[in-house]
């Protein structure tokens, strides 16, 4: 019978480390995001909610922020994430601005 000539086998290979778990992917969201919090769904879609230390005024909702966003990644949910925040607060600035007493113009001093 012929032998099948063993191959040589490189240097040991180190192991690989394992990839973060579901559960530590979703505490690194909410350690990243106070007032979110997220789940992977069983359909492997990522998900993050506002929680009640994040509530939307009716006049961010009005201004098209989301209660709830997803996304195909936990990369692509903290851009989601981040990007609700940024919306949220540019809406909240802008009623803000809105709401500021308009302020004259200081009537001008003759200087003598």
């Amino acid at each position: 019978m012929d032998e099948l000539p063993q191959q040589q086998s490189a240097a040991p290979q180190r192991p690989r480390p394992a990839p973060p778990s579901e559960r530590s992917l979703i505490d690194d969201i909410e350690a990243r995001f106070p007032g979110w919090g997220a789940w992977l769904s069983d359909t492997f879609r990522w998900w993050a909610f506002r929680t009640a230390a994040a509530a939307l005024t009716i006049d961010q909702l009005r201004a098209g922020c989301s209660l709830i966003v997803r996304a195909g990644s936990h990369a692509e949910l903290c851009a989601a994430v981040r990007a609700e925040n940024a919306r949220a607060d540019a809406a909240r600035r802008s009623v803000h601005d809105a709401e500021a007493p308009h302020q004259p113009d200081a009537p001008q001093r003759a200087i003598a």
